[in-house]
This record gives structure tokens, C-alpha cells and sequence, in this order.
């Protein structure tokens, strides 16, 4: 056994793969933040952890107790809560049923317990979490329960069994154990071990929109002046696969005959205000420049008749980011790395789990590295040239807190896209529940209402080439046949995407606690509650942030959403009352609201809606102060953009009101750079005074 950290174990069992995510990703670990916070012990004894060799795997055996409950296992979008269940995590973009199916499946857990445990393993392991009962062990001895008919046909034992996790193919596994005070510091602790959470620039906390991929470059700037004279809200402006000569498998050239000028393009959209997020996935087409000069270095499968580069060779890493460099040179913020996990349901999606790479790996662990080393390697160029970059990812794993890369995906149940938001946090991971196509002008809005408090709002259209505040119909809008009331529509769309950029200063300074604390910005109650029985399944329900509850109304559940309030006084937003937490209300939702509710004493930097966050943007910043006479509440006062900036000590600015009224700021001189202070308003809590 050896201690990482204050309160980070690392224990060896057998004779560890060669390829795992510790050794192939080479986490920075945050250590002086770690080592600054509180030491915890193990919350079990070494020798209560027992470890069996098999024939083809190696089998731990890790204690939990009855009480416990078990949360993460990455990216699940069919379950929350893991107490009991079966789990192989296997990376694979069709989880069409809750058997550990994931675009991220991360060998990591947390317990209510106040501690987290990652199996350093990139095989497909098999999690029991208290389901499976073994003979001999301590919960043998306990009673058992008879169930089924009454001459108890069918017994079931009282309380949980232990923690099982079974590995394929290997000898020995590191496991790291984080012991905290609690949930939320058991999860910081493993942020942290991972290099700290990621820190977008400032823009990429505002609105993403993904054109029609059939769009040339004409059609790219006139549907981007559209966006800009319906007055809707939007960042970053995002290409689909065709852009390049040949998309499946990638050249990662532009097609002149759409894109004549991209440098151009670039620069007009710049001038508008966007920052552009090009599609692509990493299978190399022959016609690439690149392809011969990373045959070597390439796996001995093909993937839609592409190379597959093994990321883990330099001379791959380096040639993949020399064909991408023009891009960035030019202007490029970012990309979209598509298809990076594997799929059943389609021929020719993703190499065999027997491909074999030149570095050693085979397809197995090559599945659950590949997505993040395909980060790795992406975002090289962009650190190099000390410019930050937000995009997207379509498979993740272990260790993933640092990479500025949100997961989404192709399946599309809006219930499964909220409850991804919940479980994601628990594995440093971010997610975003993105807005595609929408059958009614209802699901439009409630799909927005989720996405404006998740870490990347995109509205995904590429499937139509207008809009879908003029007209979501996918048939009517190729058709060019718009809503007659399209201009209420695009009132209802901008009131909820005006939300979003209403807290970009406040999402900013939690994405910055983020990378410096390792507390998820957004995040299940049971997090932050985890004492309280009633938020243990609540799936949908986040707190944003320290101070912000959000409770989004799921697609399909009509207009009326109930939702918990824990402990503590919240005003609730919509209704401008206060209420007591510790219970269940009810309330009837508008398709243009969202429930929101602020904690008592917070202090709230609401910032004035713009459209796009320019480099030069300086945000008009009303505090609002919530049944309290005095409080505080930082900013993040960096350039918002380079990565030179970014440190374990960030330059944040305290905003203080005291109980004579008086509004004071710490470190003055870097908060008018980005924020112009108004007066404070309050919103007293009348029963409290």
C-alpha cells in the first residue's frame, strides 16, 4: 500500500496490465491542493480486501457495508442509483438497456460512505455492487428473509454484499482509494488526482448551434447572419461531416467545391461574433495527406476503410495534430471528435476487441483508452498555441476531470439525457443532453430547459437548414414552410437561452472551483445530501454551482413537475416565494420556465444577457442577495481564454455585502476587466426578516 495524498491510497493486487489508465494517461496530479485538504483513513482495513487469481481474470473483493450506497460507474444513462446492481462496463455508443453499456464507462464508484474507489483497469470489468452474495463471506452469517409463497420458495438475504469486480485477462490491478468527509469530497479528491477539472474559455459557456450538415459556405454565413438578426443567443457555430473531401473515413481536408475560402469563413464568422467547432472522427481515409505517414503507427484493422491511429506512439500523436494544425492556425476553436467509441448495430463501426496496435495494446483496452487519447492528442496543438478549446467527445473513461470535452450522443430519450447529466458527475465527466431534432414546439422548449443548465448548451440541427424556432418539423423546414407564429416560438427559445447567458459569470467562477477544488459545477442533490433518504434516486435535480437548484422538466411528463427541496430555506425563482426545504412540492410548468431555486444567504452575480461573449466582453453585473443583509460570492478574473492562465491559484475577485449595506470587492483592479458592478438588490425572506 502507498498514500498518494492526503487521503488518496493506492493498493496493488497480483501483477498489474501495462495498460491501464494511470499508466497510458499520466494524470498531474493536483498535489498541493490534495495535500492542503483534510486527511481521511481507509475506510476499511487492507486485509478486509481480498483478491482471487482466476482462470482468465482476477477477482477483487472489496467491503460495503448494508448501509451503503453506491453511485458512478461513468457515464450511465439508464440508471442512478448502482446499489445492487450488474455492471460491464464496456465502451459501446448502443446502451439500449442498463447492463454497463456507455460512450463512458469508468471503473470508478463513490459510496454515501464518504469515499471512492478507482479499479485502474482499461478491460471490460464486471461491477457487483452489493448484489452478489458470496458463501463464507461476513454477510453469510446474517439472516436470511423468505419472499415468493409462503413455504418461502425463493429466499432473499437481508443487507448488501460486498463490492465484486471481476477483470478479464489480467494478472494483478492497481485500485485507488479517495476517503473524504463526505460524497462531494470523495469525488473532489479523485478531480484532483485526475489534473483538476477542466476550464473552458468564457465563450464556451454560452450557446453552441451545429449547422445542417448539407450547408456550404454561402448557407453557413446566411443561416449565421439569421441567428444574429433573430436576436438568439449563440456562441460557437459547429460543421458537420460535410465539410471534408470524404467524411467516413476522415481526409481532414476542406471540400473547395462547398468551401472555397475557409480561412475566410473563419474570419466572417469571427466578425459575427462565432467561434467555429469543425466535425470529425479519427479514422484516417487513404486519400488523407496523412495517411501513409501514420500507416505504421496504425492498427492492424480498419475502421470504414481507415487507419486507426495507436495514440499511444508519439509518432502517431505528432502526425495527427501537424494535419490539424492549419486549422487552428487559422482561427479554428475547436472540434467535435465523433465515433471514437464502438458500436453493435452497424457494420464496420469501431476495430475488433482483437485489433492489435503496434504499442502493445489490443482492441479491449485500446476501446476504453481510445476516446481519451484522442483528447490527449487534440488538444496538444491548441495548448501549444496557448488557446484554450471547448468541444465535443463521443467516448471517455477514467481520469477524464482535465479534458475540455463534453460527451452527447445519438440515442435521444429525453429522460435518459437528464439522468446522464446526474450520473456523469460522479466520474469527471461532462455531459451534455443536446437539442436535436423535436416533434412539437413542447419538446423544443423542454429540451432547451434542460440543456441551458448542463456544461455545454448545444442545439444540435443539422438535420434541417433553418432554425427550429421557425419550424421544427423536419419536412416543413426543408420545405421552407415556417410556423405562422414562429416569432412567439423564437421569443419562448431566446427567453431560455437568455438564462444560460445570464450565468455565464457564475457557471464560469464554478467551472474555475472546478479546476481548482475539483467540485463538479453541476451535480446530483445526493452529492450534496447525501444523508437524505428522499434525494438518494433523484436523478433529476442539480445543484449549479454552490448556490443554484435547477429541476428541468423531463419531455413527456406534461406540464407538471414535482421536485424535493432539501434542508435549509430556497426561494423558489418563478413564483418569487420562500420555502422550507426537507419537502416534496408540486408546481405547474410553463413551456418556457424552468424551475429554479436559490439557496438562502446566497449572493448571486445575474449578469446581463448578451449574445455572443467576445474576447473584449465585459459583463454588467447585478448582485442579488437572498434573504440574507450580508454575503459574498467570488468571480473568475483571468483573461477567460489562454492556458498560461491556468493554475492551482486562480485569479478569483470577492464580491462582499456587508450588513450596513456597503458593497466591497477584493482585488479591484482585475474585476473591471470583465465585470461592471451595479448596486446590490435584495430579496428578503419575509418570514425571517
Amino acid at each position: 500500500m502507498q498514500k498518494i495524498a492526503s487521503g488518496i491510497f493506492k493498493l496493488t493486487f497480483g501483477t498489474p496490465e501495462e495498460f491501464t489508465p494511470v499508466s497510458v494517461l499520466k494524470p498531474v496530479t493536483c498535489l498541493e491542493a490534495l495535500n492542503a485538504l483534510e486527511d481521511h483513513p481507509l475506510p476499511f482495513l487492507r486485509e478486509d480486501i481480498h483478491f482471487q487469481p482466476r482462470q482468465g481474470s482476477v477477482l477483487l473483493e472489496i467491503p460495503l457495508e448494508p448501509e451503503e450506497e453506491v453511485y458512478g460507474l461513468g457515464l450511465q444513462l439508464k440508471s442512478f442509483r448502482q446499489s445492487g446492481s450488474k455492471k460491464k462496463l464496456r465502451t459501446n455508443s448502443d446502451p439500449s438497456a442498463d447492463l454497463g453499456d456507455s460512450h463512458a464507462p469508468v471503473p470508478f464508484y463513490v459510496s454515501t460512505a464518504g469515499y471512492a474507489i478507482l479499479v485502474d483497469t482499461a478491460r471490460y470489468a464486471t461491477f457487483f455492487s452489493g448484489g452478489c452474495k458470496r458463501v463464507g463471506s461476513r454477510q453469510d452469517l446474517e439472516g436470511f428473509e423468505s419472499a415468493g409463497t409462503e413455504k418461502g420458495h425463493w429466499e432473499v438475504k437481508k443487507g448488501s454484499g460486498n463490492m465484486l469486480v471481476d477483470i478479464p485477462a489480467a494478472q494483478g490491478v492497481d485500485i485507488y482509494v479517495f476517503c473524504g468527509g463526505d460524497m462531494k469530497d470523495a469525488v473532489s479528491r479523485y478531480n484532483l488526482f485526475s489534473g483538476g477539472g477542466a476550464l473552458p474559455p468564457m465563450w464556451g459557456l454560452g450557446v453552441m448551434y451545429r449547422a445542417d450538415w448539407h450547408a456550404d459556405q454561402e448557407d453557413v454565413l446566411q443561416l449565421a447572419r439569421q441567428i444574429r438578426e433573430d436576436e438568439m443567443p449563440c456562441d460557437m457555430f459547429g460543421l458537420e461531416p460535410g465539410w471534408q473531401t470524404n467524411a467516413y473515413s476522415c481526409t481532414y481536408v476542406w471540400d473547395s467545391n462547398r468551401f472555397p475560402d475557409e480561412t475566410r469563413l473563419i474570419q466572417d464568422l469571427n466578425d459575427m461574433g462565432y467561434r467555429l467547432n469543425l466535425w470529425e472522427h479519427a479514422y484516417v481515409h487513404p486519400d488523407s495527406p496523412v495517411f501513409p505517414e501514420l500507416k505504421p503507427y496504425s492498427a492492424d484493422s480498419y475502421v470504414w476503410d481507415g487507419l486507426v491511429p495507436d495514440f499511444t506512439q508519439a509518432e502517431a500523436r505528432k502526425a495527427f495534430t501537424d494535419i490539424h494544425q492549419p486549422f487552428i492556425e487559422a482561427g479554428l476553436s475547436g472540434f467535435k471528435l465523433d465515433e471514437c467509441d464502438n458500436g453493435d448495430y452497424i457494420g464496420n463501426w469501431g476495430f475488433p476487441d482483437f485489433a492489435r496496435f503496434p504499442g502493445g495494446a489490443d482492441g479491449e483496452q485500446m476501446h476504453s483508452l481510445f476516446g481519451q487519447l484522442y483528447q490527449q492528442t487534440m488538444l496538444a496543438p491548441f495548448k501549444a498555441a496557448d488557446r484554450r478549446t471547448y468541444g465535443q467527445v463521443r467516448a471517455s473513461q477514467a481520469l477524464a476531470a482535465p479534458y475540455p470535452y463534453v460527451l452527447y450522443s445519438d440515442l435521444y430519450d429525453h429522460e435518459d439525457f437528464v439522468r446522464g447529466l446526474a450520473t456523469a458527475s460522479f466520474s469527471g465527466l461532462l455531459w451534455s443532453p443536446e437539442v436535436r431534432q423535436t416533434a412539437t414546439r413542447e419538446e423544443l422548449l423542454r429540451r432547451i430547459g434542460a440543456v441551458i443548465f448542463s456544461p455545454l448548451a448545444v442545439l444540435n440541427c443539422y438535420m434541417i437548414p433553418s432554425p427550429p424556432w421557425k419550424q421544427f418539423d423536419h419536412d416543413k423546414n426543408h420545405a421552407g414552410e415556417w410556423l405562422e407564429d414562429w416569432p412567439q416560438l423564437a421569443q419562448q427559445c431566446r427567453k431560455l437561452l437568455q438564462i444560460r447567458m445570464s450565468l455565464i459569470p457564475y457557471l464560469y467562477a464554478a467551472f474555475g472551483r472546478y479546476r481548482q477544488q475539483g467540485v463538479p459545477p453541476i451535480r446530483p442533490l445526493v452529492m450534496d445530501y447525501p444523508g437524505d433518504s428522499e434525494v438518494l434516486d433523484c436523478f433529476d435535480q442539480f445543484m449549479v454551482g454552490e448556490d443554484l437548484m435547477a429541476a428541468p422538466v423531463v419531455y413527456g411528463n406534461g406540464d407538471t413537475r414535482k421536485l424535493y427541496l432539501p434542508q435549509g430555506r430556497w426561494y423558489e425563482r418563478l413564483t418569487g416565494e420562500w420555502l422550507n426545504g426537507g419537502q416534496w412540492i408540486t408546481r405547474q410548468v410553463a413551456e418556457d420556465e424552468v424551475p429554479l431555486y436559490i439557496r438562502q444567504g446566497a449572493l448571486i452575480p445575474w449578469a446581463e444577457p448578451v449574445l455572443c461573449v467576445r474576447d473584449d466582453t465585459v459583463f454588467n453585473i447585478e448582485p442579488v442577495l437572498y434573504g440574507a443583509e450580508a454575503g459574498e460570492c467570488s468571480l473568475l478574473c483571468d483573461d477567460a481564454v489562454s492556458y498560461s492562465m491556468i493554475s492551482e491559484s486562480l485569479p478569483f475577485a470577492t464580491i462582499k455585502v456587508t450588513q450596513e449595506g456597503g458593497l466591497s470587492i477584493e482585488e479591484q483592479d482585475i474585476i473591471s476587466e470583465r465585470y461592471r458592478l451595479a448596486g446590490v438588490k435584495y430579496v428578503p425572506d419575509g418570514e425571517r426578516g
